[in-house]
Parts: structure tokens; C-alpha cells; sequence
């Protein structure tokens, strides 16, 4: 790594404690915009040492980072009952952020599996505190629960890179270099099969662990609903997509040593995962809870274009996680700002919010997220069924198809129900800088999907 990589990693959790060394909130306020861009800017100028992925997934977390941080910034979570924990402080709040974007750009720079699972694993520190960040017993549940389950679920990734990191040495690869995936796929030939097999199956089981695949998805939920608004877009829209580029990094390594069985177990993974998320929207109350199944339907899907494994179902798979990082990001910020002005996100309690910027604003991410043009979405779910037929994977493209109209349903009934109807007045004003944030989401998935139509390669 270079001098300038590094500051660009250590940058957000470096502003974050500076921005806390000031007293005066208003000027901590403007200081932690101003810093969220100047760690954006680096991200930017680092961009041409890394590779294509790594370059494309660096921008995507200092963007969607930065917008959740401005968000934050404008409207500050608060406690149920007004209490403030060591964890729930201002400062501590966004040491925290800080904290998780690092982590991410962390594991997403890194050229060998070790630095993606310290990244990720490293991110679970800070996002435990934010996810239990209202201190109520609900939330401090889910905390545990999402510490648990993800724990078990690094444990598991981590025993898996010791049988590869193992398979390397006795193939005769230096021991920097045993857990590059790039020297792993070079000299895939001369790896112990048993040894590759088992060690990619236990990654697969770790890092799908924090993508919330099935059937160790039982903590996603519970975690980015009772997590505060920002954090709930950081962990559905960023930490997903993390997890998921790791099985993509993983999957470059298993093309070369175990390739059926490493696809097989993707595709059964990621139809379970789309059956299971799918069913459960349609029995959610709660608009964070379906939000968040709709984040494990999605990952399902994902996964399903990478067990396809095709170029056309990769490219998708790679698009998919772009325009649903951005999508849902938007979806949550507006969740954000209409729960602030209704003071619920309970949906039966949410009607008119057509009326309102912000209920608008959350019904272009409820379309995007349905899979409905413009927003891409549409061209990336489209290209995913495309790539089932080509690849003639009829059984996925199946539970593909009937998973996407039962998220479908769930979407369309629930902005039928929210968007229409007499509006609960609110006493509340809408934060310009969290309105920006959310519309900078919202902007950026239409920008992500305008990028194919004018051969953005």
C-alpha cells in the first residue's frame, strides 16, 4: 500500500476524532461536511492505483459513506426515552461512522483475503455499538444477535482462509503471498483440491454470512430495523455490498480450483435466500423490516448471478450491487426523514406521503426498488434473467422470477398504502442537509442508471 492508499483508509475515522476534539455543535456540524468531502476527494485521487473492482467499490463507499455521514450531520438520531449512552454521544456517534467507512475501504483495497477479513470483520466492532445506539432492550437485543451470529459466521471465513492460506504453503507460494487471490488463481493447479474445497465453502459461509443469505440471515432484520436511519443505509446499502464483493473475490479463486461445487452451492444459497426474504415481505408491518428484507432478497439474487457464472451473469451480479447500494441507501435516508416528521415507522401509520418531498422521494427509491425503469434496477435484474436463459439454468431463473413478483407485491401494496390518502400533519422540519443526503442517493442511482446507456464500461 502506498502512503497515499493509507490516508485515504484512515481518513474518515482520522476526521471523525478531530472533528470531536471541537466543543461548539454547530461549528462540528459544518467540520464533519467539509471532512466527509475531503475523505471522498481522497478516495477519488487513489482511484488509479487499484484495480477495476477495487476502484469501483472504494467510490462507491466513500460516496454512500459521506452522504449517511452529511445525513447524520443534519438529523441526529435520538434515544427512545432521551437517554444518552457512552455509545449514543455525538462524538462517540461519529468516531463510530468513522470507524465502519474505514473498515470498509479497508476491506475493499486490500489484495490478498486476510485484509478483506479484517476489514470486515473490523466493521462489525463499530456497527454492534450503532445498531444498539437507541439502548432500548429491543435494539440492544439486536446488537447481540447480529454480534453472535456474524461472529460465528467471521469464525467460519476464518477457518476457511487457514485451510487455503495452508493449501498455498504446501503448493510452495511465499507466505505474503499465500492468501492473494491473484497468486491463489495462477497457481490454482498445484493447491491441494481437498483442502481449496473445503477452505472456499467455509469463505463462502463466512463472508455470506454477512450478506445475509439463508440460513444465516437471522440477524439482518432485527439489525438495520432498530438501527438508527444512516446506519440502517450504511449496513444494507455498503456493508451487503462489501460482504458480496468478497464472494466475488472469492469466486475468482474457486473458477480455478473448485468451480461446479463453488456455483452449485451459490445458486442453492441464493434461491433459498430469494424464496425465504421474498415470502416475508409480504407479512411486514414495520417499513424498516421490509426494507431490510428486501436487502436479503436482493443479496439472493446476487448470489444467483454469480452461481450462473457467466460473463453476461457477472457483469449483471456487479451492476446489481451498484444500483441496489445506491437504491437502497435512498430508500432508508427517506425512511430517515419521514420518520422524522411522523415520528413512526410503523406503515399503517404512514398515509399522504405523496404530499410531501420527502414521502416522493421515497416513493422513486419504493419503484427503483421494485425492479421498475428508470432506475437500473430494472436493467440489472433484466440481464440476470437473460443470463439464466443463456446459461440454460432454468430451476433459478424460476425461483429468480417468483421471487422478484413477490417483493414485487410486498413493494407495490406498500406504497399503494403510504403514498396515498390524507397526510398526518407534522410539526417537525425537514433538515435541508439530510434532504440533500437523501436526494444525493436518489441522484446517484440514476446516475448508475443512465451509466450503461452511454457505454460506460
Amino acid at each position: 500500500m502506498t502512503l497515499l492508499l493509507i490516508a485515504a483508509i484512515l481518513a474518515p475515522i482520522l476526521t471523525a476524532l478531530f472533528a470531536a476534539l471541537f466543543s461548539n455543535q454547530s461549528f462540528r456540524r459544518i467540520l464533519r461536511v467539509v471532512l466527509s468531502i475531503v475523505c471522498v476527494a481522497l478516495a477519488v485521487s487513489v482511484v488509479p492505483q487499484l484495480d477495476h473492482l477495487s476502484a469501483i467499490f472504494m467510490l462507491l463507499v466513500s460516496v454512500l459513506s459521506a452522504l449517511a455521514t452529511i445525513f447524520s450531520a443534519g438529523i441526529f438520531p435520538g434515544t427512545d426515552d432521551g437517554r444518552t449512552f457512552v455509545w449514543s454521544s455525538r462524538p462517540t456517534y461519529f468516531i463510530l461512522i468513522g470507524m465502519f467507512w474505514s473498515s470498509m475501504l479497508l476491506a475493499v483495497t486490500s489484495t490478498s483475503f486476510i485484509g478483506i477479513w479484517i476489514g470486515i470483520s473490523s466493521t462489525t466492532i463499530a456497527t454492534t455499538f450503532l445498531v444498539g445506539f437507541s439502548g432500548a432492550k429491543a435494539s440492544l437485543e439486536a446488537a447481540w444477535k447480529y454480534l453472535m451470529l456474524c461472529s460465528f459466521g467471521l469464525a467460519f471465513a476464518l477457518l476457511g482462509l487457514l485451510l487455503v492460506g495452508r493449501a498455498a504453503i504446501e503448493a510452495g507460494l511465499l507466505p505474503n503471498l499465500a492468501l492473494s487471490w491473484s497468486a491463489l488463481a495462477v497457481h490454482a493447479q498445484a493447491l491441494n483440491p481437498s483442502l481449496m474445497r473445503a477452505g472456499l465453502l467455509l469463505m463462502l459461509v463466512g463472508f455470506g454470512t454477512k450478506a445475509g443469505l439463508v440460513p444465516m440471515h437471522a440477524w439482518l432484520p432485527d439489525a438495520h430495523s432498530k438501527a438508527p436511519a444512516p446506519v440502517s443505509a450504511l449496513l444494507s446499502g455498503l456493508l451487503v455490498s462489501c460482504a458480496l464483493y468478497a464472494l466475488i473475490r472469492t469466486q475468482a479463486v474457486a473458477a480455478q480450483s473448485a468451480p461446479q461445487l463453488f456455483n452449485t452451492t451459490m445458486l442453492v444459497i441464493g434461491g433459498l435466500t430469494i424464496l425465504v426474504a421474498a415470502m416475508l415481505m409480504l407479512a411486514q408491518s414495520d417499513m424498516k423490516r421490509l426494507l431490510s428484507y428486501s436487502t436479503i432478497e436482493h443479496a439472493g439474487l446476487v448470489a444467483i448471478a454469480l452461481g450462473i457464472a457467466t460473463p453476461l451473469a457477472s457483469v449483471a451480479a456487479l451492476l446489481h450491487i451498484l444500483n441496489h447500494a445506491f437504491v437502497k441507501s435512498a430508500a432508508f435516508l427517506s425512511v430517515g426523514l419521514v420518520q422524522h416528521e411522523q415520528g413512526s415507522t410503523t406503515i399503517a401509520r404512514w398515509h399522504g406521503l405523496w404530499h410531501a418531498r420527502s414521502g416522493r422521494l421515497f416513493l422513486l427509491s419504493l419503484i427503483g426498488l421494485a425492479g421498475l425503469p428508470p432506475l437500473g434496477l430494472f436493467l440489472s435484474e433484466l440481464l440476470i434473467i437473460f443470463a439464466a436463459v443463456n446459461a440454460h439454468a432454468w430451476l433459478a431463473l424460476a425461483i429468480a422470477l417468483t421471487g422478484l413478483l413477490l417483493a414485487f407485491a410486498a413493494l407495490a401494496r406498500c406504497a399503494i398504502e403510504t403514498e396515498s390518502g390524507t397526510q398526518t400533519a407534522s410539526a417537525m422540519k425537514t433538515s435541508r442537509l439530510a434532504m440533500f443526503a437523501a436526494s444525493g442517493a436518489a441522484i446517484g442511482a440514476i446516475v448508475i442508471a443512465l451509466l450503461p446507456l452511454f457505454g460506460v464500461r
